[in-house]
């Protein structure tokens, strides 16, 4: 079975390598406003659809003209993977339109922000080294061994800080694993997660990476809003807190990350609960929206989803309208709960926190379903 696997290392460039990088990143930027510009331009006034085979065939009429010769110096399929970026983006847009859903037309990029560019092919790696087209050999802190073969690569800059991520396909055997037991998680707020397997019940902590710096946040955040537009001093303090943003990014990643492999590696499957965060930040107040978003959750879910996947463990994900909370995991009695209400009590003598009654029931669920399917007992 073919696996999508990504590994991504922190790149150490020369002074050289970095201006290289900052250039080829600036030329797929360009290229990008440049086709975003005529294709909302040929439709606002001519209503004519420039298609993706006409811009790539342009990009050799470009090079030779005095005026954008110096794209003759950035890789060709930089340039190409930058306009596939564009085709992608404007038929993401053209789907939400006939879905009915809030379309969001393409935006110009901006200096600095998300800068990146993709070699699709003819990159190498040897030891800590890698090979990029045009660029040439750039080390990199390799942290563990790359897996598969390399179909893209992807250089990008966050922080101030180079990073290189390459996009391989793993063969991995899938061993066939037969549960005896579910590991049932509920995901809060008050703690990030309630466990319960067969044998044990845990609550694991809610880290709030954001809450916890949050008075530095805004008193960033407020700075930055007197400095004066393209002002040193604001760009100094942008940067300031686009690393602050990165830096929490980073713990909650690696919080997440540690907690999903040692759930997936001690358990034969795992159910959760399906959550739609979209709808959760739309339709909640603004500091709880915020703690939604700094808990994590679609993220750990992914996790969990492709790490059983890779290790031929069970996944299931429960309904989100399952009543998971108001039901009693004792005699499956029916109850109505506020959210200000943390004890579940039942008539049946039943009384426990509320997010572990929760766990149990969607333990339950994912057993029922294991059963059905023939893998359990």
């Amino acid at each position: 079975m073919l696996l999508k696997k990504s590994y991504k290392f922190r790149l150490k460039p020369r002074r050289k390598h970095e201006t290289l990088c900052v250039q080829f990143a600036g030329a797929r930027r360009w290229i990008i406003n440049r086709g975003l510009h005529q294709r909302k331009t040929a439709w606002e006034q001519e209503k004519r659809r420039i298609t993706l085979f006409d811009q790539n065939n342009e990009l050799a009429v470009l090079k030779e003209q005095e005026e954008t010769a110096w794209l003759k110096e950035v890789h060709s399929q930089v340039l190409q993977q930058g306009l596939q970026d564009l085709e992608s983006a404007h038929q993401h847009f053209f789907r939400r339109v006939q879905k009915g859903e809030k379309p969001g037309y393409p935006r110009f990029k901006r200096r600095g922000e998300s800068d990146s560019f993709r070699y699709p092919q003819g990159v190498k790696v040897k030891d800590d080294l890698v090979w990029l087209p045009k660029i040439g050999w750039v080390r990199f802190k390799k942290t563990r061994e790359i897996e598969g073969i390399i179909k893209q690569t992807t250089i990008l800059c966050k922080a101030g800080k180079w990073y290189v991520s390459f996009s391989c396909e793993v063969e991995c055997e899938m061993t066939q694993v037969e549960p005896q037991d579910v590991l049932g998680i509920d995901l809060g707020l008050e703690s990030f997660a309630t466990t319960v397997s067969l044998n044990s019940e845990s609550i694991v902590p809610n880290p709030r990476f954001l809450k916890r710096d949050l008075t530095y946040l805004r008193i960033v955040s407020k700075q930055l809003s007197r400095k004066v537009l393209r002002s040193n001093n604001r760009r100094k303090f942008k940067a300031k807190l686009t690393a602050f943003h990165a830096k929490v990014k980073n713990r909650r990643k690696d919080f997440l990350h540690k907690l999903s492999t040692l759930l997936v590696k001690s358990h034969d499957a795992i159910a959760v609960e399906s959550l739609n965060v979209k709808s959760l930040l739309g339709n909640t107040i603004k500091s709880m929206a915020r703690s939604i978003s700094d808990a994590g959750w679609r993220q750990f879910l992914q996790m969990l989803k492709y790490k059983c996947e890779a290790n031929g463990k069970k996944f299931f994900e429960i309904d989100q309208f399952f009543p998971s909370t108001k039901l009693c995991s004792s005699c499956g009695a029916k109850k109505q709960l506020s959210l200000s209400e943390r004890i579940y009590k039942c008539e049946c003598g039943l009384e426990l926190h509320r997010d572990i009654n929760a766990a149990r029931n969607i333990r339950a669920a994912g057993m029922a379903v294991l059963k059905a399917c023939g893998a359990a007992p």
